[in-house]
C-alpha cells in the first residue's frame, strides 16, 4: 500500500513523506495522521475479557483460587471464542496487530483471530492438573502438538508451546514442552519470577532461582519467551543475556495484583536481553491497551529507581512494538497529541486515538470503524457469554 503525506517514525526520528508498505499499489491518504509500527502484545490471556472486574480487590491467591479457577472450569469453546472476539476489538481499537496468547481452547481463539484480520501466536497453557480443556499435562502436550502440526505456514495464526510455570509443571513436563518447541522450531513461552513466593519456593526445592533452574535443565535459548521476570538476581540477568532469551514486562498486572518486585529493565538492556511488553489478561490488568502499558512501564522504572532518565519514551516504545510487521495510524489532532514537540512522548504518556490499522496490506480498521467484523454484534454476544459464565 502506498501511504501518502505520512508523518512517520523512522529509525528513531520523525519523518514526513510517502511510504510504501506491503505489495499492493492501493493508495491511502495519511494527512493528519502519525504512522507508527503497530503494537505487539507479547503476553496475554485473551479470553479473560470474560472475567474483567471479577474478584476485584482480592489478594492474588484468593483471586485465583476463589474467583478465576472456578470460572475457568466452566469455560467452553463458544465462551472462549466470544471472549476472544471482544479482546480483539479492544486490541484493534488501540493499535495492536499481533499478540502472544496463553489460553484454553486455542482453536476457538484461532477462529477469532482469523475473523479479526490481525495476527496471533497461540499457546495452550500446560499444567499438571486437568482443566475444562484437557485431562492432564500429557493431554495438553498432545493438543499442543496437534495445533503445531495443523498450523498453516505463513498464515496470520501460528502456535507456540506454553508450559504455564515452574510451579504448575514438573521438570519432566517442562523438558517435554521444550522438546516439542525444538521439534517444530517455535517459541516456548512461560511465566517466570512473577512473585517472591515463587522464587523462594523454587530455591528451597532446587537450590536454584527460577531462571537459573530453567537454564540448568536446558530450557533457555533465543526462542524462549518469559513473562513478568519481576524478581531477578544479577546472575539471572547475565544468564538471560548469554542465552539470548526474551523477557516480557507486564507492569500493570504486576502492580494491580501486588506481586511485588520490579523488572530490572536497565540491567537487562545492558546485558543485551530483548525486552517486550505485555498486558497480561484483562482480568488482572484490566485493559489490553498497549499505550497504557507503555506509560506504566516507564513510570514504574522512574519511580522505583528515583531516576527521571530511566526507561525513556523511545525505549518503552521499542518494547511495545518489538518485531512489528504492521502499521497503526494515530490522529495528530487528538488533544492528547498536541502540541507536536515530541510525538513519541505524547503517545507514551498521554495516549492517542487510533484511526486506522493496517495488517498484511489490509485495513482492518479504517477511519475508526473495524472492517473485518460487526463490532456491535460481537459486543452483544460477549455480554451474553459473560453473563452465562458468571452464573
Amino acid at each position: 500500500m502506498i501511504i501518502r503525506n505520512a508523518t512517520y517514525f523512522d529509525g528513531g526520528k520523525i519523518a514526513k513523506g510517502d511510504l510504501h508498505h506491503g505489495p499492493s499499489d492501493e493508495e491511502f491518504d495519511a494527512t493528519g495522521k502519525f504512522v507508527i509500527p503497530a503494537f505487539s502484545n507479547w503476553h496475554t490471556h485473551l479470553s479473560m475479557t470474560l472475567m474483567r472486574g471479577a474478584g476485584e480487590g482480592e489478594k492474588l491467591q484468593d483471586w485465583l483460587n476463589n474467583t478465576i479457577f472456578p470460572m475457568e472450569r466452566r469455560l467452553t469453546p463458544d465462551l472462549v471464542y466470544k471472549g476472544a472476539m471482544l479482546g480483539l476489538a479492544e486490541m484493534i481499537r488501540t493499535g495492536t496487530s499481533h499478540f502472544i496468547d496463553m489460553y484454553y481452547f486455542a482453536e476457538s481463539v484461532a477462529k477469532a483471530v482469523e475473523a479479526s484480520g490481525i495476527r496471533g501466536t497461540l499457546g495452550t497453557p500446560i499444567t499438571e492438573f486437568g482443566t475444562a480443556y484437557y485431562d492432564d499435562a500429557g493431554h495438553a502436550l498432545r493438543l499442543a502438538e496437534r495445533q503445531l502440526k495443523n498450523a498453516v505456514p505463513g498464515g496470520r495464526v501460528d502456535y507456540c508451546v506454553a508450559p504455564h510455570s515452574i510451579y504448575l509443571c514438573s521438570k519432566e513436563t517442562l523438558l517435554k514442552a521444550k522438546d516439542l518447541a525444538r521439534k517444530y522450531g517455535v517459541k516456548l513461552t512461560t511465566h517466570i519470577s512473577e512473585t517472591r513466593k515463587e522464587c523462594v519456593d523454587c530455591h528451597k526445592e532446587t537450590g536454584l532461582w527460577p531462571v537459573e533452574y530453567l537454564d540448568s535443565i536446558g530450557l533457555l535459548d533465543e526462542n524462549t519467551v518469559m513473562s513478568h521476570a519481576a524478581w531477578l538476581t544479577k546472575m539471572e540477568v547475565r544468564i538471560l543475556g548469554d542465552r539470548h532469551s526474551t523477557v516480557v514486562h507486564c507492569p500493570t498486572s504486576n502492580m494491580k495484583l501486588a506481586s511485588g518486585g520490579v523488572m530490572p529493565v536497565h540491567e537487562l538492556l545492558d546485558a543485551g536481553v530483548k525486552i517486550a511488553l505485555g498486558t497480561d489478561g484483562a482480568a488482572s490488568n484490566n485493559s489490553l491497551n498497549m499505550m497504557q502499558e507503555m506509560k506504566f512501564a516507564s513510570l514504574l522504572q522512574k519511580a522505583h529507581r528515583w531516576d527521571a532518565t530511566a526507561a525513556p519514551a523511545p525505549v518503552v516504545f521499542k518494547m511495545a512494538t518489538q518485531d512489528s510487521k504492521d502499521l497503526a495510524f494515530i490522529d495528530l489532532n487528538d488533544v492528547r497529541m498536541l502540541p507536536h514537540h515530541d510525538l513519541i512522548a505524547n503517545l507514551v504518556y498521554s495516549g492517542g486515538a487510533v484511526t486506522d490499522l493496517l495488517v498484511d496490506d489490509r485495513l482492518v480498521m479504517k477511519d475508526g470503524v473495524i472492517t473485518t467484523f460487526d463490532e456491535a454484534k460481537i459486543k452483544k454476544e460477549f455480554l451474553e457469554a459473560a453473563t452465562e459464565l458468571l452464573k
